[in-house]
């Protein structure tokens, strides 16, 4: 039996019955002939005034020639091939893949709306776009992701570079391959650059600001190129927006750059804070980046407790202590951040975000961090003025406690290290060897670099301040000097 001899049933919107061959297709509904008479009605098109046949139901119905003259509901182009006439307009050939329903690859199994059938490949499956082009390669003459064929030397080259010749650029007359587009490289980042540059112009009201921006991309061509600019000018743009309050008549100064975008909104935008710099003069201190930095990350350290809470409003009540003293001196912002950090820690472990914490909590969280001790005291000094807490942490800082649990830490670490499936890093064993073994400072151990190290046949060999450590070996002995 032939296909054409095939009778494939489809359901008429009209009658809701099953037929074999439709009359109709209109905004995405399907009409048997008898529909087609029953529904569409000789009359005059509101448009043009010409007789059609048109729903009777549908008072903003035109005729075929019309809507062959509206433009794509999508990329708004008149004049197109007709792709599809859903309920919200006409569709173009082009856009009408994105209004098919989605399917699976028959070859990958993703989901997509743009299957189709490739004879090359021999295989009759619908496959997506991915891998309707698996067999491309970059074109080394035009640099177009193609399929290749052979030259007469053997080279992999597109169809176009090979059976066409070099043609010049529109805009400079520079001899480019035929695959190729109208433009050459240069050309065409240019135009690029420049398209996006008119576009975003639109975005600021400013006159001042225009021009800034303006003299920003000529900057910036001038520094990186316009291929790089191109690529650029979309993220750089947010700078502008970002400030646009800013930029009324005069360029804004560091401080009030910082204070709206921060430090981790002005590290997005290194290139424009250069040119800043060296057009302007607005040098945003390393120093502010980094106070404004610390302050920033405590915040996002308190932001972790839930709220409303016992355990926020403690903590947050001991940040406000910490921001007074810093705002008279007496501290740093990051001594802010490095005593929020156990403080944040700590009230994180106690399942009740209600309950505040006592002896044995600090315990419990001390026997997992440690080295978190002295940081702790000032928050612990806090709750027990505050909070009437009476937790005696300097009797628990003056035990054994906390020396043992440092030492647990590092054995449990040195006893990972031996497992097989364990990549062994010789710094981390001789540094956690050094504290475990020899008592050594945390501090001290931060000091041992590679070249104080000496392996030897049956271990390690350390020599710190004039004086040799000797250290065993890991099992997996795959240290080499």
């Amino acid at each position: 039996m032939s296909l054409a001899e095939i009778n494939i049933e489809q359901l008429c919107n009209g009658c809701e019955k099953s037929v074999t061959q439709l009359k109709k297709r209109y905004k995405g509904k399907k009409y048997c002939s008898t529909c087609y008479a029953r529904i569409f009605k000789k009359c005059l098109c509101p448009k043009c005034g010409l007789s059609a046949r048109l729903p009777k139901n549908d008072d903003q119905a035109i005729c075929n020639e019309c809507i062959k003259k509206q433009p794509c509901i999508r990329c708004n182009q008149v004049n197109r091939p007709i792709g599809t006439l859903t309920e919200y307009g006409v569709v173009c050939n082009s856009c009408s893949v994105y209004f098919r329903e989605v399917e699976r690859c028959e070859r990958c199994n993703v989901q997509s709306q743009k299957l189709t059938k490739i004879s090359r490949f021999n295989d009759d499956l619908r496959v997506c776009p991915k891998c309707s082009t698996r067999d491309y390669e970059t074109c080394p003459s035009c640099h177009k992701y193609r399929l290749l064929e052979l030259d007469e030397k053997g080279n992999k080259v597109c169809k176009k570079c090979i059976t066409q010749p070099n043609k010049p650029c529109i805009e400079c007359k520079t001899m480019i391959s035929a695959g190729c587009g109208d433009l050459c490289d240069d050309c065409y980042w240019i135009k690029n650059l420049w398209s996006k540059f008119h576009q975003n112009i639109y975005l600021f009201e400013s006159s001042f600001l225009k021009k800034q921006y303006e003299n920003y991309v000529l900057w910036l061509v001038d520094l990186v190129g316009a291929h790089q600019a191109a690529l650029y000018l979309n993220k750089h743009t947010h700078f502008f927006i970002k400030t646009e309050m800013l930029w009324e008549s005069n360029i804004p100064d560091a401080d009030q750059l910082l204070l709206t975008l921060r430090t981790s909104g002005l590290r997005k935008f290194e290139l424009v804070t250069q040119w800043l710099d060296q057009m302007h003069g607005v040098k945003i201190s390393t120093i502010n980046k980094n106070e404004c930095s610390e302050i920033d990350q405590a915040n996002k350290l308190i932001d972790q407790l839930p709220q409303p809470s016992l355990a926020f409003d403690v903590v947050f009540a001991y940040k406000q202590k910490l921001d007074e003293k810093m705002h008279q001196g007496k501290t740093s912002a990051r001594s802010v951040r490095l005593a929020m950090k156990p403080a944040v820690a700590l009230m994180l472990s106690i399942q009740d975000k209600q309950l505040l914490p006592d002896l044995a909590k600090v315990k419990a969280y001390l026997n997992e961090y440690s080295g978190q001790a002295a940081a702790l005291t000032g928050f612990i000094n806090f709750l027990n003025d505050q909070y009437d807490t009476d937790i005696d942490y300097i009797s628990l800082k003056h035990s054994n406690f906390i020396k043992e649990a440092s030492k647990r830490k590092l054995e449990k670490e040195l006893i990972s290290m031996l497992s097989p499936n364990t990549d062994f890093n010789v710094m981390v064993w001789v540094k956690n060897g050094l504290q475990l073994f020899h008592e050594m400072s945390y501090q001290d151990s931060l000091k041992i670099k590679l070249e104080m190290i000496v392996e030897i046949k049956d271990g390690y060999n350390v020599l710190y301040n004039n004086q040799n450590y000797w250290l065993p070996k890991n099992i997996d002995p795959s240290f080499k000097k």
